[in-house]
């Protein structure tokens, strides 16, 4: 009786849609980045005048997130699913991902 009770959630949590969330900031200001072009998985947004960006995911899958803006590197920042098939709330929360501008000596 477990087992069935136990195969149903975790063919729950495999076909749930996830929030996927974060801020871009820029490395030398500190300051959020707006308008910068974000991809995960193909599910296209762009960051907010706080540098905020989120998108529905399907949650069982890893993340590529591809970050663009003109004057800045191109950026790819990889994310897997919790072991429950989620991107659980700290994964991008509170930290920031940082983009390099084109002339910055990092970006080389």
């Amino acid at each position: 009786m477990k087992f069935k009770y136990i195969f149903l959630i975790v063919l729950l949590s495999g076909c749930t849609n996830n929030k996927f969330f974060g801020y871009v900031y820029d490395y030398d200001t500190e300051k959020p980045i707006k308008d910068v072009q974000v991809n995960i998985n193909g599910i296209a947004t762009q960051t907010d005048s706080t540098g905020y960006f989120s998108a529905k995911i399907k949650s069982n899958k890893d993340c590529i997130i591809l970050l663009q803006k003109e004057e800045y590197e191109v950026k790819k920042v990889y994310r897997r699913p919790d072991s429950l098939g989620m991107f659980s709330k700290r994964n991008l929360k509170k930290h920031k991902i940082y983009l390099f501008k084109e002339e910055s000596e990092f970006s080389k």
